[in-house]
């Protein structure tokens, strides 16, 4: 069964639709750098209200818009005036404009774009978790893995959609494996699978092209990750170069010669 509700079909409201989609992505941003945060933390990402670093103080709803809230306070907490570090805020604006971006691009509210939207929010909150800690929550993993279940069974083609999906997961895992297995044979040392597992869970997304799409441009930005994390002498962070590579193979799904 598929549901679609054309775009541009009226102008003015995919206009509308797609400022909105910025305003959602904004706020879905907002929420899922603070759940990354918590969870690096060993926090209870699902109780609590959110507070300021510095001084612990509870915020409230006026400190908490996205976007705005940042600019009104000049970057500052309300109640310590401790500067608040613009990460959110720049990832907020990012989120934002991906979510319109997508849309734009798709030309059309379905299953496709509400999956692409739920991977690009799940995405920014592992890569945030993989790039502090080193480590990819598997809760995040079985996150998109719920999504790709909820919404496989409103895909237009549900078969092909499902049997290509499932070729490239199986494809890229096997290859990441091998790889990593062979990576830590050569240096002694045992390496993380949570690469692995993310790049299968994110294929099944995706058909062959796009999967060769994703791939390359992980790979190269996996390698100027891995050199930028030597570099700080921190521990490995491949999560940001996986999402970035996905998100641009499902942005790029729609052009002609990739479908």
């Amino acid at each position: 069964m598929s549901l679609s509700y054309p775009l541009f079909e009226m102008p003015a409201v995919g206009i509308y639709l797609i400022v909105m989609a910025f305003m959602f992505g904004a706020i879905f941003a907002s929420f899922i750098t603070c759940t990354a945060w918590r969870v690096v933390r060993g926090e209870d990402w699902k109780l609590g209200h959110s507070h300021c670093d510095t001084c612990g103080h509870e915020l409230s709803t006026a400190d908490l818009f996205p976007v705005i809230s940042y600019i009104a306070l000049k970057g500052k907490c309300r109640y310590c005036g401790s500067k608040v570090p613009p990460r959110d805020l720049i990832f907020e604006i990012i989120l934002g404009c991906l979510f319109a971006g997508t849309l734009a691009l798709h030309g059309a509210i379905d299953a496709m774009a509400v999956a692409a939207l739920a991977l690009e929010v799940l995405l920014l909150g592992l890569s945030l978790a993989d790039w502090d800690s080193g480590v990819i929550p598997d809760g995040f993993l079985a996150a998109i893995l719920v999504v790709w279940i909820m919404t496989v069974g409103f895909m237009p083609d549900i078969q092909t959609y499902a049997i290509e999906g499932l070729i490239a997961s199986a494809s890229v895992g096997l290859v990441m494996a091998v790889i990593t297995a062979v990576i830590g044979k050569v240096k002694n040392t045992k390496m993380s699978y949570g690469p692995t597992k993310l790049a299968m869970c994110l294929m099944l997304f995706l058909h062959i092209k796009g999967a060769c799409v994703a791939v390359a441009v992980g790979l190269v930005l996996g390698i100027i990750f891995a050199l930028v994390c030597k570099s700080k002498k921190r521990k490995m962070s491949l999560a940001p170069a996986i999402a970035i590579g996905t998100v641009v193979a499902l942005l790029l799904k729609d052009v002609p010669v990739l479908k």
